[in-house]
């Protein structure tokens, strides 16, 4: 759960300076601190109950017949051809060495 909050927390720069904002609020305020706590109880207790109700569906997918649901058998003597992908690379400017001032043939005297 805490990798879901900074994940909605951090998907804009704005919800993130709310967030900040929120929490310094918080930290110096009493009453502050009561609505954040408040309303971090109410995500945990919503985030639980969707996790419950995707593990209710998910049994429920699982208890239905398999024979209710027809599936299209693939044909063995069919071969698939698979062409393989040719990577296409960008053509790289040549490049030239750098004139900085110094000489190599200079460090020798």
């Amino acid at each position: 759960m805490p990798n879901q909050f900074v994940a909605k927390a951090t998907r804009t720069p704005l919800s993130f300076l709310l967030v900040c904002i929120g929490l310094y609020f918080a930290a110096h305020s009493f009453f502050a601190t009561l609505f954040v706590g408040y309303m971090v109880l109410v995500w945990i207790k919503k985030s639980i109950r969707d996790a419950h109700r995707a593990d209710v569906e998910a049994s429920d997918a699982k208890a239905t017949p398999a024979a209710a649901t027809p599936q299209a058998k693939p044909d063995e003597n069919v071969t698939a051809t698979v062409t393989p992908i040719k990577r296409q690379y960008a053509k790289s400017p040549v490049v030239a060495p750098l004139k900085t001032g110094t000489d190599d043939k200079s460090a020798g005297l």
